[in-house]
């Protein structure tokens, strides 16, 4: 689930999947998303960067809304069929659905990290959370570390006997719980950092920002666990220092907008645009821009070639799963190095395998 369903429209098919819209309503999406699942389980499971938020109303909301999406896909799913839960929007569901449907079988899958246990009994209701995700059969995470949590909170809180990486519960069922690292498809990325509009694109941007120097790259959404403040801090710290200079270094950061009506995200929008601002008046000349920071999002072709144009790709997240960002940018540069040659410039600033064009 990647945001919030607002749809009241019946089923349809977009892009070839058959979809099932589950319609929420603006108090649920006030009190389940942005609340329960976005100021309680984010800020928690990501080891209490921001603190996070504790309001029975808003366990409440997702109490409902788990059990409306259980109740949606109990009604979708053939006999014998199987369903796949994701992300921590919906832990309540397997086990909503199992007690519907026993016949299917249920994978549940957690995009982002599981806390350790002294972090996660913060939450009032932990062993609600442990019992709704034990109710599906495999159990995934991006990491083991974060399996190895959930198995630890399950046999302290809950009692239940834990053997390598499966849980015996008293019903007999014996879930698997473990890390499957998840990538990305590669190919788009490499046959796009080979088009030769997104290359002349990759040039222009560099042109645009200087020519010969140094071009560092942050990509995120605009989130606390991402560390940009940290980032932009060192950065600056950097020039103040003298240890680069904006006519040898600039720093690219594309934060694009993301959960713009939470109250931590409002604060860490306002509190990064004000460093930024005291950055650039700091060291900005007429000609050079110390911070190029925009907060907006990109299509796929217009940041291929932000990551073709940078020397330098910054990540450098708080407390992350597995940053996907990552790997999209190693993949755009898995092929020749684009080499970048201008009338300032005649030497490219990148390693290249044959001389400028």
């Amino acid at each position: 689930m990647g945001g919030p369903a607002r749809s009241r429209g019946g089923p349809f098919t977009f892009d070839g999947l058959a979809l099932i819209p589950v319609s929420l309503s603006a108090e649920e999406v006030a009190e389940y998303y942005e609340g329960f699942s976005n100021d309680t389980i984010w800020p928690l499971y990501h080891d209490v960067i921001a603190p996070p938020q504790f309001h029975r109303e808003w366990w409440d909301a997702y109490v409902r809304v788990n059990r409306r999406f259980a109740e949606a896909a109990a009604r979708a799913t053939a006999s014998g069929g199987t369903v796949w839960v994701h992300d921590y929007q919906l832990q309540l569901v397997p086990r909503m659905l199992r007690e519907l449907r026993p016949n299917v079988t249920i994978g549940y899958f957690h995009h982002i990290p599981f806390p350790a246990h002294g972090l996660y009994a913060q939450l009032p209701w932990r062993d609600q959370v442990l019992e709704g995700l034990l109710g599906a059969d495999v159990i995934g995470f991006q990491r083991a570390q974060d399996a190895t949590y959930f198995l630890a909170a399950v046999r302290r809180r809950l009692r239940y006997e834990v053997k390598a990486s499966t849980v015996a519960l008293p019903d007999g069922r014996t879930p698997l719980v473990k890390g499957f690292p998840i990538s990305i498809d590669t190919a788009p990325y490499r046959e796009m950092a080979q088009r030769p509009d997104i290359l002349a694109r990759a040039a222009e941007i560099r042109e645009g920002l200087g020519g010969p120097k140094k071009i560092l790259l942050g990509v995120d959404r605009l989130d606390y666990t991402k560390g940009i403040r940290h980032r932009i801090k060192a950065y600056g710290e950097l020039l103040d220092q003298g240890r680069i200079s904006v006519e040898d270094v600039t720093f690219v950061q594309v934060a694009s907008p993301s959960r713009e009506r939470v109250d931590a995200y409002m604060q860490l929008r306002d509190e990064i645009e004000l460093s930024v601002a005291r950055i650039n008046g700091d060291h900005d000349t007429t000609g050079h821009t110390a911070i190029r920071y925009l907060h907006q999002g990109f299509p796929r072709e217009e940041m291929v070639a932000l990551y073709l144009a940078a020397d330098v790709m910054l990540v450098t997240a708080l407390r992350d799963g597995m940053n996907l960002v990552a790997k999209e940018y190693v993949a755009t540069r898995g092929t020749t190095a684009a080499c970048w040659c201008s009338a300032s410039s005649p030497a490219p600033p990148m390693s290249c395998a044959g001389p400028c064009a």
